[in-house]
């Protein structure tokens, strides 16, 4: 029986709460289903280092530390943007989730708005997650070889990411 290792295909079933409760990804009716390869980069490194081992039917319920998920809450990352890089339309108000058009990076997922001062948008650029504990329930579903098909565009990747030089 295969078991959860580097260039395997996984597909499991998981929920996913907070630690203050608030479930994030699946019901006890439905749970979230979780495909990918592992050892390819493809989850957060605190999640994939608990499901390593794991075989087909296997259920587990562990838990992330913020620090090996979305890392801990940095209020350093609270800044102040100007009013231009919003659309002049746009009503901003504490609390609201927003993704400014011209920052000079793209944001991986919507920032939060603190504060609005007829001066500044005080914007919130930790993850949502960040400083968030995170807890996995988990049924692992398939775990198989991956095939060359489903290898071939993490391992271009991969070796970027390692510094390598990769052909595209």
């Amino acid at each position: 029986m295969s078991v959860i290792a580097r260039d395997n295909y996984v597909s499991l079933e998981y929920r996913l709460w907070l630690d203050s409760g608030e479930q994030l990804r699946g019901t006890p009716e439905a749970p979230g289903v979780l495909t990918f390869i592992a050892g390819c980069n493809e989850l957060m490194p605190g999640l994939e280092r608990r499901l390593v081992g794991l075989r087909v039917q296997d259920e587990v319920e562990f838990t992330v530390p913020a620090a090996e998920a979305f890392g801990d809450y940095d209020p350093n990352c609270v800044q102040e943007w100007s009013h231009k890089v919003f659309p002049p339309d746009l009503e901003l108000k504490p609390g609201q989730k927003v993704l400014p058009a011209n920052l000079p990076f793209p944001p991986e997922y919507p920032l939060t708005v603190k504060e609005v001062t007829p001066a500044a948008v005080i914007l919130d650029m930790n993850h949502p997650f960040a400083g968030h504990d995170l807890r996995y329930q988990v049924k692992v579903m398939e775990v198989r070889p991956a095939t060359p098909e489903e290898l071939e565009p993490l391992k271009q990747c991969q070796s970027c990411q390692e510094g390598m030089s990769c052909e595209h």
